[in-house]
């Protein structure tokens, strides 16, 4: 097994709830907020958890739900 898939509805505060945590989903270019909006949550066998709308991962988090930064790189 790759990672358990959940099909979640984002809450008014922006957070989505999964097994007692929340997840704050950042704002990005295509959306400021994501309210009510369908996502899944993916959690790896290490633990992390991912946040995805279609096919965009909106943020990644912890075993603990603290999200995990990550760095973009521009093109050359």
């Amino acid at each position: 097994m790759l990672c358990i898939h959940e099909e979640r509805t984002v809450g008014n505060d922006n957070t989505v709830r999964y097994k007692r945590l929340a997840l704050q989903i950042p704002p990005d270019r295509y959306r400021h907020h994501y309210v009510k909006a369908k996502i899944r949550v993916h959690e790896y066998p290490d633990g992390t958890l991912a946040v995805f709308h279609g096919p965009r991962r909106l943020a990644r988090y912890k075993a603990d739900g603290q999200p995990i930064e990550t760095t973009t790189r521009k093109a050359a």
